[in-house]
């Protein structure tokens, strides 16, 4: 069953959820340093991510699927969220330099075209960071979580699935490798699981974070119309 917006909200309030926001947000930074004036979106629930590039970037959307619902974000101010249909979203061709994919992939009916409309979106040479659930990792099989909702991946099938849409991975990486549990979600302890996890089992972290850049290719087997000139009689 899908988590919606509210359980969402809900759960990014917790303990668990401001561990979560924490450690995704540490390695976002350390892909993302800087967008300044470039076109930002984000899809999904991605507010929580969203909220540093405030002020830096030149223009910053959250868009989030009508099964999952939206919220006012900013609070005050312009609104700067939207819903969308994931599977025929309503932005130009080559309209955005980064997109942020969160609590998304894992829902969608058809995760490639899905992809394949994001792609469109991002201008060429454009990049994305999806984040989504790993299937071999502890968060994916706990229900309290919003990574328990929906599908979840492996690192193969995330990148071939990237691949397919038209995006070479450039970048990936892993988070939360501290157990669901609230009593383990302290602020002091954050740094310490994320660190040991890195060293001690670097391949079972909770979330996957890949980044992809967007590549224009020529199929060679496919052949070129050649313009004929035609004169008038």
């Amino acid at each position: 069953m899908q988590a919606d917006v509210r359980e969402l909200s809900k759960f990014y309030q917790s303990r668990l959820g401001l561990m979560a926001k924490q450690c995704i947000s540490r390695r976002l930074d350390s892909l993302w340093s800087d967008t300044s004036n470039m076109d930002v979106l984000s899809l999904g629930y991605g507010v929580n991510f969203a909220e540093k590039w405030r002020g830096k970037a030149r223009r910053l959307v959250c868009a989030m699927p009508v099964l999952q619902g939206v919220e006012q974000w900013p609070y005050a101010g312009k609104v700067q969220t939207t819903l969308i249909d994931p599977l025929a979203m309503p932005f130009a061709e080559n309209c955005f330099d980064r997109i942020l994919v969160v609590h998304f992939l894992e829902e969608v009916s058809n995760p490639l075209q899905s992809l394949t409309e994001i792609t469109r979106s991002l201008v060429a040479g454009g990049r994305l960071v999806v984040v989504v659930s790993h299937r071999i990792g502890l968060w994916s099989a706990s229900s309290r979580t919003p990574f328990g909702h929906g599908r979840s991946f492996s690192l193969f099938q995330l990148t071939h699935l990237l691949e397919q849409a038209g995006l070479r991975p450039t970048a990936r990486t892993q988070a939360l490798f501290a157990p669901p549990f609230n009593w383990l979600a302290s602020a002091s302890s954050v740094a310490a699981w994320e660190k040991t996890g890195e060293v001690f089992w670097p391949f079972f972290g909770g979330v996957l974070l890949v980044e992809a850049e967007k590549v224009r290719m020529i199929d060679p087997r496919k052949k070129i119309p050649v313009p004929v000139f035609c004169p008038e009689h």
